[in-house]
């Protein structure tokens, strides 16, 4: 009887060290929201950058503060955070305008 859990045991291990290698090729990634805005903070690989949904606003920043040092960038209202803003959203707008055409069209070709 104990050579059988021997073997069970035998057998797990391989797959133990396979999770634990897959585990450290995982990528982390933190998100941090700014409070009462669109805006987080993305940190990975040593690094972190602001982002309003999909769209990067910030650089990339490898400091020590990086995530203070980024919401901070994020926090302050300016005019070029202000272009970035209404740019992304007519993005956002176009393509929805894009995703309407394209059921409309869908509609109008099964009549």
């Amino acid at each position: 009887m104990k050579q059988m859990e021997d073997t069970k045991v035998k057998q797990l291990q391989p797959n133990v060290k396979k999770t634990k290698e897959e585990s450290l090729n995982e990528e982390l990634i933190k998100r941090k929201q700014i409070t009462d805005s669109p805006f987080e903070v993305i940190t990975r690989d040593g690094y972190s950058f602001g982002v309003m949904g999909n769209y990067r606003l910030t650089e990339q920043n490898y400091s020590k503060n990086q995530v203070k040092e980024v919401s901070e960038e994020l926090e302050k209202i300016t005019w070029n955070r202000v272009v970035q803003v209404i740019m992304i959203l007519d993005e956002i707008k176009d393509k929805l305008k894009k995703k309407e055409i394209v059921k409309t069209l869908d509609k109008t070709e099964k009549v």
